[in-house]
């Protein structure tokens, strides 16, 4: 797998998480660590970016704000 930075601005505060790149016969997948949890980013079925968050792995919660900042970095890179 291959390793790298995620820089995302959310709120007004410049944040850095560790990402990883994990390809599959049928395509990628992005896996980033937030908070101590991690989220896994994919293409759904229309070929649109999702996070999957597993309900168990963050107490709180992930803000949906901040899963959206990071798909967008993604989004405008045009990764997957």
């Amino acid at each position: 797998m291959e390793e790298f930075e995620v820089p995302v601005n959310y709120k007004g505060k410049d944040l850095l998480f560790n990402g990883r790149l994990a390809t599959f016969s049928y395509g990628y997948k992005l896996y980033v660590e937030v908070e101590g949890s991690e989220v896994v980013i994919e293409r759904d079925d229309e070929g649109n970016l999702r996070a999957i968050v597993s309900e168990t792995s963050t107490n709180p919660a992930i803000e949906k704000g901040l899963i959206e900042a990071i798909i967008k970095v993604f989004s405008d890179l045009q990764v997957l």
